[in-house]
């Protein structure tokens, strides 16, 4: 689910035009794979060539590894996806819930 979460992240960067972008998973194993810092499993070989396939089209992608407590949006995003389904895409605005979860991220008290 990971490594296709961030085939998707980079087609949409593609279809966006961006040129710069940084990858965060906390899976350890998967960035390690795309860094080229561990061997491929034979089960994700193909989906990671697609990922670096992708990551090629663009001027800099840099691969991060974030503990899960950092990630927290990632996943709540993640989560309402597989509940409702469907692909979105929010670059300026975005759900008031995924504000609130950016800004506890951050330590900010703020909520709408």
């Amino acid at each position: 689910m990971e490594a296709e979460a961030i085939r998707e992240a980079l087609l949409a960067c593609i279809r966006g035009r961006l040129v710069y972008v940084e990858i965060e998973s906390d899976s350890m194993q998967l960035i390690q794979m795309l860094r080229g810092e561990r061997q491929v499993d034979v089960a994700m070989e193909a989906m990671v060539f697609d990922i670096k396939v992708l990551a090629g089209r663009l001027q800099q992608v840099v691969f991060l590894a974030t503990p899960h407590q950092c990630n927290k949006a990632a996943h709540e995003v993640a989560a309402f996806v597989s509940r409702v389904g469907g692909n979105y895409i929010w670059d300026r605005v975005w759900p008031e819930w995924i504000f609130d979860i950016l800004a506890s991220d951050v330590n900010l008290a703020i909520r709408l």
